[in-house]
């Protein structure tokens, strides 16, 4: 008698769990689709100074990249304005219904939704400071190092055993996909060019997103006097 009440609570309960992963799945498939169109915008932002077309390219992009999306909506979309006292922001929020039955509710679809707000890459036009012939022959070269963004406390040389066997982070253009093949694991394949993908230039034979698990920490370059401004200490194996 037991079994027959609680067994079937039981399946439902795991099935629901089940749908809820799906859910989130798709809800994170959205969200790329967003920020890889925001990164578009955003690049070409310094030249285009309207965008009439956006919406319409998002919410056709969402429904073709994602099939459980059944209805997508660009609820809002403000194109470089001023808040707060910063300059050339972007925002939007999207949102939709994904065609995901919930068992323990009985649901035919789920309601979904997503913001985003970032800056756009306008640039700015600065003057060089002049400097005289004496200060010129003063101005030492400056000092490249290698820090770990996301881990570390620590800037390195470049031939830092530890910088050697890091994923770097690069875009992808023509020269590096013929040097790399996208990753299989994470689905680089479907990235465009110009986006930021991952890869290790001493082993590695593929590029990554970095989403994908065998990028767990990447470097980056950076000029000496700036690691230490942002707190880096030197590396005691290399420096």
């Amino acid at each position: 008698m037991e079994a027959s009440i609680f067994l079937p609570l039981f399946v439902i309960a795991v099935l629901t769990f089940g749908y809820l992963i799906k859910v989130a799945v798709a809800q994170e498939s959205v969200m790329h689709t967003m920020t890889d169109e925001a990164r578009r915008l955003g690049m070409h932002s310094y030249s285009v100074k309207a965008a009439p077309l956006f919406e319409a390219g998002l919410r056709s992009r969402i429904l073709d990249e994602n099939k459980d999306v059944d209805e997508a909506r660009v609820d809002s979309f403000v194109y470089l304005f001023s808040h707060s006292g910063k300059d050339d922001l972007i925002g939007m929020r999207v949102s939709g219904n994904l065609r995901i039955r919930l068992p323990i509710v009985f649901r035919e679809s789920v309601d979904i939704s997503d913001t985003l707000l970032f800056r756009a890459f306008t640039g700015r036009e600065l003057a060089p400071e002049e400097l005289s012939f004496d200060d010129m022959e003063e101005d030492e070269e400056s000092r490249m190092v290698w820090v770990f963004p996301t881990a570390g406390e620590r800037y390195h040389e470049e031939s830092c055993g530890y910088i050697k066997v890091a994923a770097r982070q690069a875009v992808l253009n023509r020269s590096l996909a013929k040097s790399y093949k996208p990753c299989a694991l994470c689905g680089a394949g479907e990235l465009s060019a110009g986006a930021v993908v991952y890869c290790f230039p001493g082993s590695g034979e593929a590029y990554h997103k970095g989403s994908c698990f065998i990028v767990d920490r990447y470097v980056m370059s950076m000029e000496e006097e700036d690691a230490v401004k942002k707190g880096y200490t030197p590396c005691s194996k290399c420096i």
